[in-house]
């Protein structure tokens, strides 16, 4: 099943600093998957509200902060001024330029991994903090945007399904797993498209567990 999404199918906007995806399932992800800075940026919009309410704000500020750079010494009542629909504006609002001061300081690279704790599962990093930068051989689980303010496991989800092999240099050709096909998200919508996808491939997913098994043939 297809979702319904107007902001699958309109056009770039006058504006935007990049050239917005062809939509396959109808994620907001999928169109904006060529920016990283994009997809944090829906994924803290989306906290705590809903995705109808978010979407119409996600474009306007994306023209008016393109960039870290541009977020990182914005006003706080101008970036307020734009989300204030969404609730929680004042908190959001200091979260969205600490999270771009952080990111202009320490940006996102292949080179460095941060702990989350309790992800991705429950117990996962319990003896680190969150947002500790891991040595090139921890063990531990780390991911490269989890020193952010404001990351939880909606964010590091959605980076790891729609972005991290971007970033890390890991190309379809390079017969490696892909990273998305690790990830088992909470979010509903995630977790549809990630059953529509590994049904592409053939393959009933749960997304309870992340168990998959063959499709069977029509009629069957």
């Amino acid at each position: 099943m297809f979702y319904v999404d107007p902001f699958s199918v309109v056009p770039t906007p006058s504006g935007l600093s990049f050239i917005l995806q062809p939509s396959y399932f109808g994620l907001i992800q999928e169109r904006i998957c060529g920016d990283l800075f994009a997809l944090v940026i829906q994924a803290i919009l989306w906290n705590q509200t809903t995705a109808h309410a978010a979407r119409p704000i996600l474009f306007q500020f994306l023209c008016a902060y393109p960039s870290p750079e541009r977020l990182a010494t914005a006003k706080h009542e101008d970036v307020l001024d734009i989300i204030k629909v969404l609730g929680l504006q004042n908190r959001r609002t200091s979260v969205l330029i600490k999270l771009a001061q952080t990111w202009v300081a320490f940006p996102p690279s292949p080179l460095r991994r941060y702990a989350k704790r309790n992800y991705p599962n429950q117990g996962d990093n319990a003896t680190t903090r969150d947002g500790q930068l891991l040595s090139l051989d921890d063990p531990e689980s780390g991911w490269e945007i989890a020193h952010l303010p404001g990351i939880g496991p909606y964010a590091i989800d959605s980076f790891r399904i729609f972005y991290r092999d971007t970033l890390r240099g890991i190309g379809s050709g390079d017969g490696l797993e892909p990273e998305w096909k690790r990830v088992v998200p909470q979010d509903k919508d995630l977790r549809a498209y990630l059953v529509w996808r590994w049904r592409q491939e053939g393959w009933d997913w749960n997304m309870l567990t992340g168990e998959k098994t063959r499709c069977l043939p029509n009629g069957l």
